[in-house]
């Protein structure tokens, strides 16, 4: 797998421009690429926790609902994902 160095954000919208958006919801899927190119799929509330407890700066977090935006504010992500 190659190594990403940076992941441009550019294009996509952010999740803290979105402030209808709640990666909480059941139909949202999070998706975390990290830094060695690995793919990960988190779709129940303690998935999504767990991903973002793990996610790094490095990392791309998507969430997918009705549209995809960029997971840009990690501690938010998981500020919101603490809340049931």
């Amino acid at each position: 797998m190659p190594k990403f160095a940076h992941f441009s954000l550019d294009g996509v919208r952010r999740l803290s421009s979105v402030a209808e958006f709640r990666v909480t919801d059941p139909s949202v899927t999070l998706i975390r690429v990290d830094r060695l190119g690995v793919v990960h799929q988190a779709r129940s509330p303690a998935e999504k926790r767990a991903m973002l407890a793990a996610a790094s700066d490095g990392d791309l977090v998507l969430a997918g609902g009705r549209e995809v935006v960029a997971v840009d504010d990690i501690p938010a992500a998981r500020a919101q994902a603490s809340i049931r």
